[in-house]
């Protein structure tokens, strides 16, 4: 298991002066930061393909592949994203998203050959984000079996999803297919314009997440994942405004003693 970061310019100082360290630094799809990464430590890239959301037409495939060819990312993801149209209580429609996913997770293997593909499970937030139906761990489960794609499990979504659907988290992740496990994702949860949102600091009941992941990986409740990232901080608009370098200066190395080989 691999700890990566998100690449910010905090991160990418803390690193040249040695003050935090991780195996891998997670970039978005970007050239310009892959680049900016590159010199600091092995890149892992997170692309933003999601799968229910209409298709690929706007996606660039060649640099895709470029990106998978070119740096240390070891599989290929994808989000899983629910239609809000679908009825969550509708066996019909539970099936009809199942065989959504699949058509596409198939696509995706077939544009990019010969590499492992794994799906993301998104949070539900009420008049938000997402839908009950596209959180449901039976569903995500099916889809990703019948594809024969891995998981890519993100702890703070599924904490998300359990606080508005009102599940126990440790019953959710069980419905899951952990088994299945190739990349972990651990951030802090605020709330934020009224809602619970994730990419933030650790607060104690994040980091109370965290050790009870880390404490299923060593029990073999799970498998073991290729890549623990610690999704906090990061570049543009989205991000950017909260990456702060005090943070980072305390909280990735308690997370690299927790996740790093």
């Amino acid at each position: 298991m691999r700890f990566a970061v998100n690449y910010s310019v905090p991160m990418e100082k803390l690193l040249r002066e040695g003050a935090v360290d991780c195996d891998q630094l997670k970039c978005p799809e970007w050239e310009n930061i892959v680049s900016a990464a590159r010199p600091l430590r092995p890149v892992h890239v997170h692309f933003e393909i999601v799968a229910g959301n209409g298709g690929f037409d706007h996606l660039d495939f060649d640099l895709i592949r470029t990106m998978l060819a070119s740096t240390q990312t070891p599989h290929l993801n994808c989000h899983l994203m629910g239609r809000p149209d679908l009825d969550p209580s509708s066996p019909a429609d539970q099936r009809k998203l199942v065989e959504s996913w699949v058509s596409e997770m198939q696509y995706l293997k077939k544009l990019v050959p010969g590499v492992k593909l794994v799906a993301e499970n998104l949070p539900y937030i009420p008049e938000s984000y997402g839908n009950a139906i596209g959180s449901s761990p039976e569903i995500i489960k099916q889809a990703i079996v019948e594809a024969d794609a891995g998981l890519l499990f993100d702890l703070s979504h599924a904490r998300i999803s359990c606080h508005y659907l009102g599940m126990d988290l440790e019953d959710y992740v069980a419905r899951l297919p952990m088994d299945r496990l190739s990349e972990l994702h651990i951030t802090g949860l605020r709330y934020y314009c009224g809602y619970l949102n994730d990419h933030f600091e650790m607060h104690p009941e994040d980091w109370e997440a965290a050790e009870w992941a880390r404490a299923q990986i060593r029990a073999g409740a799970c498998r073991e994942p290729e890549i623990a990232a610690f999704e906090y901080g990061g570049v543009g608009e989205v991000f950017g405004w909260r990456t702060q370098e005090w943070v980072l200066r305390q909280q990735v190395p308690r997370l690299a003693e927790l996740f790093a080989r």
